[in-house]
């Protein structure tokens, strides 16, 4: 036996008209007393029909929100948070944002305009032009030189320059940069291996050079400049631009002593970088031995590396030779330099470790065995390393000795 629920029952069974007392069906008098509601279709009318209310009053919303987004852009106290909180709208704030990348005076402000404006390129919502465009705008070089140096400066100088559109690498939130490839030149080195366009290269780029002093006549101010050009690697997009030179001025002081840098010494600073300066042995139980070659027949097992406790009194510009007990002369390994010490209340505390590199071979009349050898290491200030980083102020000007350790030589 088939049971049938109550409300099926009620439709089956027959129904009589109080007026014309005739007996009616009841799917007939349900259709009559609700209209096109009873109708099965309508349900799927108004299941479109709500669809269609709550999706259009969800896109008005969301059209509300961006028009306040992008009207906020134009106000004096819009922050970064919210003007790289426009991206999400797409090209509905292009116009305000590469003003503000182009137009602010404040720092904080443009790079959200151009991280803002780097989203919406990964997004593919720039044309080539202005892709372009945002990376005209946004480019930057950080020299790392000094304007003056000795005139009575011998040795070379070295110059490095890092170049590029900074908020491309801080892009974030899941989206990755723009695939770009650089190239550049540097003009007035008085070299013509620089004035060439290097390789393209993608990524961060650099470009590390010397100057000589002599190289120059006068004491200027010298105008180096660098030529970089970029293009895009897309697959949606690809370009070429070139960019504009940007310069740096130096000066070659005949008034400047080389020796200036050094600060001046005494006992109390002296004891600070005694204690602060050590020599430290490897722990060979960690992995695989290393070795420091001395020349074609010996070398040192597991060399002890140097090490450096900061903050310090001044700032250390010097170069590292190994002095073995016994023998009096002293073998060149490398050199040290740490910058920004003797800074008034710098407390930053650091270890820093420094690998011991033998430049030149150490004579085979000096070590003629192998064994245990006691050794330390003595560091000895450089005007020329000084000059060549341009972070250093003031050199400790004497010399700095390790206590003795224990080295092993052995034979290669």
């Amino acid at each position: 036996m088939i049971k049938t629920s109550p409300r099926t029952e009620l439709l089956r069974r027959p129904l009589v008209d109080p007026i014309l007392g005739q007996v009616v069906e009841p799917r007939k008098t349900l259709r009559r007393t609700f209209g096109w509601l009873a109708d099965p279709r309508s349900a799927v009318l108004l299941t479109l029909g709500s669809v269609v209310v709550v999706g259009g009053g969800r896109r008005l919303a969301q059209a509300w929100n961006a028009r306040r987004a992008i009207a906020r852009l134009d106000e004096p106290e819009v922050t970064p948070a919210e003007i790289v909180a426009t991206a999400q709208f797409g090209r509905a704030g292009l116009r305000q944002l590469f003003e503000i990348l182009a137009t602010s005076t404040k720092a904080e402000l443009r790079e959200a305009a151009g991280k803002a404006l780097s989203i919406l390129w990964t997004q593919d919502e720039l044309i080539a032009e202005e892709e372009k465009a945002l990376v005209l705008r946004g480019f930057k070089a950080d020299w790392q030189a000094r304007r003056r140096y000795p005139r009575r400066l011998q040795g070379p100088i070295p110059i490095s320059v890092s170049y590029g559109v900074p908020f491309l690498n801080s892009v974030g939130e899941g989206n990755v940069p723009p695939r770009l490839e650089w190239a550049h030149r540097i003009l007035g080195a008085e070299r013509v291996s620089l004035e060439e366009f290097t390789p393209w290269k993608p990524g961060l780029a650099r470009a590390e050079f010397t100057i000589l002093p002599a190289d120059y006549a006068s004491n200027g101010p010298h105008r180096l400049a660098l030529h970089a050009k970029v293009r895009s690697v897309e697959s949606t997009s690809r370009w070429e631009l070139d960019l504009p030179h940007l310069p740096f001025q130096f000066e070659l002081d005949p008034l400047l002593e080389v020796g200036s840098l050094r600060t001046m010494p005494d006992e109390h600073r002296a004891a600070q970088f005694d204690q602060s300066v050590s020599l430290e042995t490897e722990n060979t139980e960690a992995g695989a031995s290393t070795y420091l070659v001395l020349n074609d027949d010996f070398a040192l097992r597991n060399p002890p590396r140097l090490i450096v406790q900061t903050p310090l009194p001044s700032d250390l510009a010097h170069t590292i030779a190994i002095e073995f007990e016994g023998i009096p002369s002293r073998f060149a390994a490398g050199s040290v330099v740490v910058s920004g010490q003797g800074t008034a209340g710098k407390t930053n505390s650091s270890t820093l470790t420094f690998p011991l590199q033998t430049s030149s071979p150490v004579p085979n009349d000096q070590i003629r065995a192998t064994g245990e050898q006691r050794i330390r290491v003595v560091l000895t200030p450089s005007d020329e390393l000084g000059w060549a980083d341009p972070a250093i102020r003031s050199i400790w000007p004497g010399e700095i000795s390790t206590d003795w350790v224990l080295a092993r030589v052995v034979r290669r």
